[in-house]
């Protein structure tokens, strides 16, 4: 589906190589703040069943474990807090996605980058400028240099941006919308899945920590604080399914697919050169993460 080779198809590695640094660090940090969410769940978990096994057994050996794993979930917790790898991820990809969103306006003369534009490079630095020192308000730190500040603006930015109306046109729906298109409808299935999943689980783990607790109250399995542990879980589950945000992000990638494939119908058959910076513009903001949070916030 991106097949007209490879004279037109534009990849990441033709974008400003900034673009490149922040997406790179925003997968790192990202990897790193599920990691820390889920590592703090397990130790949770663990804790809580120690601490069952305890009193069950009143065993100090394990007891102290449990103390042990207890004070082990809040040094994660604090040391995850210190490392702010969530608001760094966040930072990071608002970065990435500032820097693409412009390359490819300034590539295909959408949004303020139209074709009547006198110093479309001069106006480019001076957007990317202007959204990056937002995002330095918000902790963004800038790992450019001297020589690496100015150079954002790649060669085949420029050739792409030097074609005909048709060629750009048939390049941005291809190699961005349709892309974008199909990543869309990709995460929606994906966290359509996972929301199903978890959800199944956690309403297990619920009805069985019910069952545990009636069990318990006839007296029929002992002691055992099955249903402390089971309700435990369930409620790692849930917390698990916030921190991910599987059904608020179906109904947003949902929403912006949809979106996304009606305007690329129309930029493709009805959209003249005159109205095609202002289309381009609607594309970008349908995909970009500010849309995106903003009916996350509504599916939530």
């Amino acid at each position: 589906m991106r097949g007209t080779g490879p004279s037109t198809t534009i990849g990441d590695a033709d974008l400003p190589p900034l673009f490149l640094d922040n997406d790179r660090r925003a997968l790192a940090r990202q990897s790193e703040s599920i990691r820390a969410v889920r590592t703090q769940l397990i130790v949770l978990l663990l804790a809580t069943a120690a601490a069952a096994l305890a009193e069950h057994l009143h065993s100090q050996i394990a007891s102290g474990c449990a103390a042990v794993l207890y004070a082990l979930t809040t040094v994660i917790g604090v040391h995850t807090s210190r490392r702010r790898a969530r608001a760094h991820w966040q930072a990071h990809r608002a970065a990435a996605e500032t820097l693409k969103s412009l390359a490819w306006q300034y590539m295909v003369h959408g949004g303020p980058f139209h074709s009547r534009v006198a110093n479309p490079e001069g106006l480019f630095t001076d957007r990317l400028e202007e959204r990056l020192r937002e995002l330095r308000k918000l902790g963004w730190r800038d790992s450019r240099d001297g020589a690496y500040r100015d150079g954002q603006i790649t060669s085949r930015m420029r050739a792409v941006r030097a074609k005909s109306f048709e060629a750009r046109r048939d390049i941005y729906l291809r190699d961005r919308v349709l892309e974008q298109l199909i990543w869309y409808g990709n995460r929606a299935s994906q966290a359509h899945r996972a929301s199903v999943r978890w959800s199944s689980v956690t309403a297990s783990l619920t009805s069985l920590a019910l069952l545990a607790a009636t069990l318990r109250a006839f007296g029929v399995i002992g002691n055992w604080d099955f249903a402390g542990l089971l309700s435990a879980s369930a409620a790692a589950g849930v917390a698990w399914q916030e921190v991910r945000r599987h059904r608020p992000l179906t109904y947003a990638h949902s929403l912006i697919e949809q979106d996304l494939d009606t305007l690329r119908v129309v930029m493709g058959t009805t959209v003249t050169e005159e109205g095609w910076a202002e289309a381009v513009a609607e594309a970008e903001r349908l995909v970009s993460p500010q849309h995106t949070d903003w009916l996350v916030r509504f599916g939530s």
